[in-house]
């Protein structure tokens, strides 16, 4: 039997909806038309397979301003922060003998570090959900690595989709924020957990995080974001300041830099915790350990996994190493001149203006005394308003989307055409009707001549010059030589 007429065919693959699944496979003949590939037809052909790109193959830098947890860099920042995500490791693989067997939900799983953490740990099913595109690498890594079996990939907000299951044994997710509310996803978790979580003997690692307060010395930093407003170059930008004064700051806090002893704030146990518990209103003292400046006070927070057998937790206080939460400074409108065996005290709350909270929006307000509470030496009142890190995230081209207009067309040409024009609808680019790629006729080069220099006779142009004639004007073109002269000493 000859080559030609021998059947070539490649197994075909099932198409599975899950969100990087769009690839279909169409039969030709050698005439360029569609073959039933069950019709047993003896003929020659080949399977064409036509990929389609994912929904973040076709996000623009536009798109990333709404998405950014879909951007390349940071997935990367997120997974070089090796001491949350080493911690995370160690509370999951430690405790095998609880995820053996179990079914895990990862609540904004991201790229879905965890939820291989817990499928390598025995989990007998992993649900891993996120709402960013940042779900279609998630899904690619996880078949990379052998566990399509065991983890479930599903795009979309907790608090909309369905599981396939009524109940979960453990729950994962990274839900704490910059100073451990802000941007926090504990709203989501909580939703789960009533939700999804088995009772009793449901888990959720971590389960608990504590906020603390400090008093710190940060004159650098407040000059150069705070002060600096009061004369930009000569000119009087006060109203700038205020602003910038109003907005927390997040960064990496010395511990030489602090004045006082830490107070405990507020202890937000996922177990029990509420939607009313995603705010809270405290008292706090500020013992003064040694003299200096007051330019602001620091907020930060411990992460405890209290259902491990061991006990295990993480810290983004000064004294740890650095986390991607850094901590979270407020600074004082006026700086403080403290002096050691002094107390400072008052009430901080934290709040979100809307109902139900949104962790995005949040207000941080203060009231500081010192000495006798009937007549205090300081009487000091600011607030605070946090502004997103990140752009809140709107829906983009979603896999429904894509899989109704692949599996809508029968023509693979049409289905190419179709997949280009829904690129070019991401992004076109239009060139100015005027020009001439193909007309050189006015860009033209030609050597100085005796005349040229005889017209100019203010400019000496070097041996060998050249210019380039555009429209009526000539332009003198240069050779840049190197000084063979200058630097003429090695070493």
């Amino acid at each position: 039997m000859s080559t030609v007429n021998k059947t070539v065919r490649k197994k075909k693959q099932k198409f599975n909806k899950k969100p990087d699944s769009h690839k279909t496979n169409v039969d030709v003949n050698d005439d360029g038309e569609k073959q039933d590939s069950d019709s047993g037809n003896a003929t020659a052909s080949t399977t064409l397979t036509i990929t389609y790109p994912s929904p973040v193959d076709l996000m623009t830098s536009k798109d990333f301003q709404f998405d950014v947890k879909a951007h390349v860099e940071m997935i990367h920042q997120h997974l070089k922060d090796k001491v949350r995500v080493l911690k995370y490791k160690e509370a999951i693989l430690l405790n095998r003998h609880l995820f053996k067997g179990k079914i895990v939900l990862d609540i904004n799983c991201g790229i879905g570090i965890y939820s291989m953490f817990a499928a390598k740990a025995g989990a007998a099913k992993v649900y891993a959900v996120e709402r960013s595109n940042v779900v279609y690498y998630a899904e690619k890594i996880v078949s990379a690595n052998g566990y399509d079996d065991v983890i479930d990939v599903l795009k979309g907000n907790i608090q909309q989709i369905e599981l396939p299951v009524k109940e979960v044994d453990i729950i994962i997710s990274e839900w704490m924020g910059y100073a451990m509310l802000f941007q926090a996803t504990c709203e989501d978790v909580i939703y789960a957990r009533d939700k999804w979580l088995r009772k009793p003997g449901g888990l959720i690692f971590p389960d608990q995080a504590k906020l603390f307060i400090n008093a710190v010395e940060d004159r650098k930093h407040k000059n150069e974001n705070i002060d600096w407003w009061k004369g930009v170059y000569g000119f009087n930008m006060q109203c700038l300041r205020e602003v910038a004064l109003k907005e927390p700051r997040h960064q990496l806090i010395k511990p030489k830099q602090i004045l006082s002893k830490q107070c405990p704030l507020k202890l937000l146990d996922l177990n029990t915790a509420t939607r009313d518990d995603l705010k809270f209103r405290s008292k706090f003292m500020l013992p003064i350990e040694r003299a200096g400046q007051m330019d602001g006070i620091c907020l930060y927070f411990h992460v405890y996994f209290t259902k491990s057998h061991t006990p295990l937790g993480f810290s983004t206080d000064p004294w740890s190493p650095g986390t991607n939460w850094m901590q979270t400074i407020l600074f004082l409108d006026t700086s403080l001149t403290v002096q050691p065996n002094s107390m400072y005290y008052g009430g901080i709350e934290m709040f979100s203006r809307k109902t139900p909270p949104d962790m995005c929006d949040m207000i941080i307000n203060l009231e500081m005394l010192k000495g006798d509470p009937a007549a205090p030496d300081v009487d000091m009142e600011m607030s605070w308003n946090f502004k997103p890190i990140t752009a809140p995230i709107e829906p983009l081209i979603t896999s429904e989307e894509t899989l109704a207009n692949s599996t809508a067309i029968d023509n693979p040409t049409a289905q190419e055409s179709n997949v280009l024009e829904k690129n070019r609808n991401v992004a076109s680019f239009d060139y100015p009707s005027n020009l001439e790629t193909n007309n050189l006729e006015d860009f033209t080069f030609s050597p100085m001549n005796k005349s040229q220099h005889s017209t100019t006779p203010a400019l000496q142009y070097p041996k060998g010059s050249r210019t380039f004639t555009l429209g009526d004007q000539i332009y003198v073109c240069r050779k840049q030589r190197r000084n063979k002269k200058k630097n003429t000493k090695k070493g």
